[in-house]
């Protein structure tokens, strides 16, 4: 999820480079302030998946050059207050420039870790247990709405799904505080199916997971029963961020219990196998959200 750098004697510095652009990432009609936060909270993502602590971002913002007003300004700096205050880094730096194209924003974020702590998504193996942070799908929900209404009304700002979509789930400390019995570890951005397949294929091992083993938040539920969308919607599309993460299970009580105490939900959708089989449900199955 991010590039390390081995600089320091006992630590890294972990390092990832992420790009918003508007119309693309999120509806255009998004306020700004919203926008950029959720753009900072995405790229945070990344270090959480390494069990990497949040230390600095720099964000490269490009403006339309006929939409530029003391107000968008405004959204901005309360858009990225918002983000640093709620992950604890700080601005270091960036750019500023204007173009006749899309708004978008490059965020670089740095963090530390230290390096016998440190998490990737090569080390699952055979036996070991996949978990997931959160409920999945709600984000998918959230923007379904948005799009449906092509605007974001005062009701629409406290909506459910449209805050889980806007506001990214911020995993790091307790990922951090689990790291030492975590083999593998990924953010679910481009699918809770395919993000999880990633971590058996880059770990030399298969998997297998339970769909009724997925955690479906009650409103979502809901959604389900009224056939409005198909669980394989929800488990295939992006924007999540929650954590999906292998584990022994001699460890999994203690995680469970680091996840009560940050009250993280921790479920248990699958398992790692030695055949190399990707499966749902006992059959074949690889979807996910494509960049291209």
């Amino acid at each position: 999820d991010a590039a390390v750098l081995k600089v320091l004697k006992n630590k890294n510095f972990v390092v990832s480079v992420d790009n918003f652009i508007y119309g693309i990432h999120c509806p255009d009609y998004v306020s700004v302030s919203s926008a950029i936060n959720r753009a900072i909270l995405a790229a945070i993502s990344d270090l959480s998946a390494m069990a990497a602590k949040p230390y600095c971002i720099f964000i490269s913002i490009t403006l339309n050059k006929d939409n530029i007003s003391v107000k968008l300004l405004k959204g901005l700096k309360q858009g990225i207050s918002k983000a640093l205050k709620n992950t604890k880094a700080f601005l270091a730096g960036g750019d500023l420039c204007s173009s006749s194209g899309a708004v978008s924003f490059s965020v670089t974020v740095i963090g530390e870790v230290f390096r016998k702590k440190l998490l990737c998504r090569k080390g699952a193996k055979p036996n070991e247990l996949l978990c997931v942070s959160g409920n999945i799908g709600d984000a998918k929900i959230g923007l379904d709405i948005l799009l449906k209404n092509k605007k974001v009304t005062k009701n629409l700002k406290n909506n459910f799904f449209i805050k889980k979509f806007l506001n990214p789930p911020i995993r790091n400390d307790f990922i951090r505080m689990i790291s030492h019995k975590v083999s593998s570890c990924i953010d679910i951005s481009d699918g809770l199916i395919f993000d999880s397949f990633k971590l058996a294929s880059n770990s030399d091992c298969g998997l297998e997971i339970s769909s009724n083993k997925i955690p479906i938040s009650l409103k979502a539920k809901n959604i389900l029963k009224r056939k409005i969308l198909s669980l394989t919607d929800l488990i295939t599309a992006g924007d999540d961020y929650e954590l999906a993460f292998s584990v022994s299970e001699k460890n999994l009580e203690f995680i469970k219990k680091v996840g009560k105490t940050k009250k993280v939900k921790i479920s248990v959708i699958g398992k790692f196998t030695k055949e190399k089989n990707f499966l749902l449900d006992g059959k074949s199955f690889s979807r996910g959200y494509s960049h291209f």
